[in-house]
């Protein structure tokens, strides 16, 4: 799964980024409450992200940026 930032431009959802899909491709889109539901959202999911993030950086090849 990929995070792409987009806005509403008054009529459709439209991406920020380019993305390269082929056509028909199903997606979901998320609706936030609020601003505040937003920064809760991503908090969450870099809490969630943590451990992962743990396993690839925890090994002693990439000991030399702990001192950094």
């Amino acid at each position: 799964m990929k995070h792409v930032a987009a806005h509403y431009d008054g009529e459709k959802v439209v991406l920020d980024e380019p993305i390269s899909l082929p056509a028909n491709t199903p997606v979901e889109v998320l609706l936030p409450d609020s601003l505040d539901e937003i920064d809760q959202l991503k908090k969450g999911l870099f809490l969630a992200s943590l451990p992962s993030l743990k396993k690839i950086w925890d090994n002693p090849g990439d000991a030399v940026y702990d001192n950094l």
